[in-house]
């Protein structure tokens, strides 16, 4: 991987001060980058110090010019720098971690009626069903399995061991990493003379376009209809979602957390890591769930809940600092009753 300041700039849009032609191979954090490596400063405030660090090239807010106008080193301004780094790193990424060039493994098992789209990557192992269709440029991993009747839309990438089961319907730029399993089994069962009789899961698993789902989280398939991931949505590693979940758009979803069946999360909300939801309530749109809370009922749009029971943020922060305060609290109340009582 080699790149230039000028070549970042121009990819960023970004004014350039400093050499334009220095050798960028690499990009680190800004407090370990060395000379050869691309990083970042977010806020101006941060720049005087900045200045003396040996990165190469530095990604800055238009704010810092004329703190890091002397600077040796190269400095490309921006609006917002966080962004143009990411937008930079898709040079780097695309070059550390390419795409496999298009062709069908000879160990790779894909059935006769399936349908595989222009530029169609299918890695060593993967299994491809009947009647399946993958859209064009999409990438099967190794040892993927893509169940029958299953369509997985253009630009998608299934990183090794994802599943796919039967007639799930995957969108257009999609990102399953190792271990998703979409469209297996909802926990449906019904109590028959003592006993636990699983109800058929017939429905599917629609995840819709630009959505990225992180290592070994279980997509559940609906009973009937569809369990929805929305658009634009992204969730972490180990996250699970039930039978008949509907994911809103552009939601974020942590590390950890659990989504029980038929439970509606709007668009736009973040759930955070270890999270509980129970099934058959809805969490309204913008609504954010801090990291292991429980939600036991609806939430409305735009609530900030956190604590076992989901109370709203700050009456549940005032409740566990108070929590710390009952030994002395308690010992104040036995004194008072042998004084008073």
């Amino acid at each position: 991987m080699r790149t230039t300041p000028a070549e970042i700039a121009a990819l960023i849009g970004g004014e350039l001060q400093g050499p334009p032609g220095a050798a960028i191979t690499g990009a680190r954090p800004l407090p370990t980058a060395e000379a050869n490596d691309l990083a970042f400063l977010e806020k101006a405030a941060n720049a005087p110090w900045t200045a003396n660090r040996p990165a190469g090239c530095i990604i800055a807010p238009v704010e810092a010019k004329s703190a890091l106008a002397g600077r040796a080193g190269a400095v490309i301004y921006v609006k917002d720098p966080k962004q143009a780094f990411a937008k930079a790193l898709l040079k780097f990424e695309s070059e550390l971690n390419p795409r496999p060039k298009p062709g069908v493994h000879p160990s790779a098992v894909v059935d006769k009626s399936a349908k595989l789209g222009a530029g169609v990557h299918i890695g060593p192992h993967a299994v491809v069903e009947a009647s399946a269709d993958i859209g064009d440029n999409t990438v099967i991993s190794a040892g993927c399995y893509v169940g029958a009747e299953t369509g997985i839309g253009a630009n998608s990438r299934l990183y090794p061991n994802v599943t796919v089961r039967e007639r799930c319907v995957i969108g257009r730029n999609v990102i399953l990493h190792p271990g998703v399993v979409i469209g297996s089994d909802g926990y449906g069962y019904i109590k028959t003379g003592g006993e636990h009789n699983k109800i058929p899961q017939v429905g599917r698993v629609i995840i819709e376009d630009d959505v990225e789902i992180g290592a070994n989280s279980a997509v559940c398939r609906a009973a009937l209809d569809s369990t929805i991931i929305g658009a634009g949505s992204k969730l972490d590693n180990l996250v699970h979602i039930a039978h008949n979940v509907r994911v809103g758009k552009n939601c974020l979803i942590m590390a950890g957390a659990a989504i029980a069946g038929s439970t509606a999360i709007g668009d736009n909300a973040i759930i955070g890591g270890q999270a509980g939801i129970s099934d058959h309530i809805t969490i309204g749109k913008n609504a954010i769930v801090m990291a292991k809370t429980g939600i036991m009922t609806d939430l409305a749009p735009g609530a900030v809940v956190f604590g076992h029971t989901g109370r709203p943020r700050l009456q549940a922060m005032k409740i566990e600092v108070l929590l710390s305060k009952l030994p002395e609290l308690y010992a104040t109340v036995q004194k008072l009753r042998k004084k008073f009582l």
